[in-house]
């Protein structure tokens, strides 16, 4: 492509944009809303398995001994997994500490002595570690169920099974608004076009019978589906991450255990891809209403 196609092509196309600017702007509008409800899912998924990362980063495993494992071999087990890199640190709970805890308050201890001997203490030994990484936990909790001194051992697996559903559902929710709002995009884009195509037609024969391609045709609708794609896509990404981090303080004040940790490379790379969903929509849409552009001019041959 010469450089005087390329001027050519963006001169049409911004004419063609001032000249049907309602048009312009309902193609455009749409494009950017249907990248904000996509950008909306994948942050709200991003989100979620950044607070689920989160959650396993600072989980605690407790691990409960059989009841016939002694304080020393309680010890001994602690010492031998500390030297897993999975493990941050790890302490070992006797059954005196575990029931001081369970019975905290003043009035619950008087009981507890009263009703409680060492001898008779149905809690057992425990251990509880702390992981280094969220990516750590399930081979930490491999490790241990191989362990013959522990019985069972716990780590919140309830609410992180919880969690995973809902991320799970989440990233099938965004991949269904994805798919549906782009075909709805697609659609708009098609039909403007189409309709350009049809206000344009005598233009369209003219450079037909004078010897232009059909691609030569194209270039200028193709280059108002770029600019579209690319002025919505912007738009959205603007829209898209002020309201998120008005959200983001909203969400801290309601839940203050929530944080968020999508760093600016996340951040930058979610930008670039909404980017790109835009240029797609707006080039494809005009492609797809271009494939029978010869209809304009029965009576020429097909350019290349």
């Amino acid at each position: 492509m010469s450089l005087a196609n390329l001027n050519f092509f963006m001169s049409e196309a911004a004419t063609n944009l001032r000249r049907s600017g309602m048009m312009s702007f309902i193609t455009i509008s749409t494009i950017g809303i249907a990248l904000i409800m996509m950008g909306a899912f994948l942050l709200a998924t991003m989100n979620m398995e950044s607070f689920l990362y989160q959650m396993q980063a600072e989980a605690l495993v407790t691990a409960y001994l059989k009841p016939e494992v002694s304080i020393s071999d309680a010890k001994t087990l602690s010492l031998r997994l500390t030297s897993l890199e999975e493990i941050e640190n790890i302490m070992v709970v006797t059954p005196e500490q575990a029931a001081k805890e369970l019975f905290s308050n003043p009035d619950d201890q008087q009981l507890m002595q009263i009703g409680i001997t060492p001898e008779e203490n149905p809690l057992p030994t425990t251990l509880r570690m702390k992981v280094k990484a969220g990516t750590q936990l399930p081979p930490l909790l491999e490790r241990l169920k191989s362990e013959p001194l522990i019985d069972n051992f716990s780590y919140g697996e309830e609410l992180f099974q919880q969690f995973q559903g809902l991320s799970h559902l989440l990233w099938v929710t965004s991949l269904v608004i994805v798919i549906m709002l782009g075909l709805a995009s697609l659609f708009i884009v098609y039909n403007t076009v189409r309709l350009t195509l049809y206000m344009r037609r005598e233009e369209i024969i003219i450079m037909k019978l004078v010897g232009a391609t059909n691609w030569f045709v194209r270039g200028p609708f193709i280059v108002e589906g770029f600019i579209q794609g690319m002025v919505g896509s912007f738009l959205a990404i603007i829209v898209l991450f002020a309201t998120y981090r008005f959200a983001l303080g909203k969400l801290a004040e309601l839940i203050p255990f929530f944080t968020a940790s999508i760093g600016f490379e996340q951040m930058f790379k979610l930008a670039a891809k909404l980017c790109m969903m835009g240029l797609v929509l707006g080039i494809s849409g005009s492609l797809l209403s271009l494939r029978d552009i010869n209809r304009f001019s029965k009576s020429t041959p097909e350019g290349v």
